[in-house]
């Protein structure tokens, strides 16, 4: 425990806006962070979709919590944090997020 798999390493991305990176977590969670051009985005658990690591995502997993929305529209994704929340402790509700298209 409290270590990194070996065989697991970054996914680095070129993207529009720059350099996209999927960043394992050191500390031994199944968990993974988006940085976008060295900026943390975005962080997932695999193993506990309703962990919450990032101080922004917790407030509108609050939200979420308050209002029970039976949909929900997602406008940029990032590592799909929000939309796994969703998804474990609102089963029924429905989940969008429109896909940008290059050009």
């Amino acid at each position: 425990m409290g270590r990194q798999r070996p065989d697991t390493e970054a996914i680095t991305e070129s993207i529009d806006s720059g350099v996209a990176e999927l960043v394992p977590d050191l500390g031994g969670r199944n968990s993974w962070t988006l940085r976008v051009n060295g900026t943390p985005q975005s962080h997932v658990d695999l193993d506990d979709p309703a962990y919450l690591e990032f101080e922004y995502v917790r407030r509108l997993g609050h939200i979420v919590d308050l209002t029970a929305p039976s949909r929900v529209l997602h406008l940029g994704g990032g590592a799909l944090t929000l939309a796994r929340y969703v998804s474990v402790l609102l089963p029924r509700a429905l989940s969008r997020w429109p896909r940008s298209t290059p050009g």
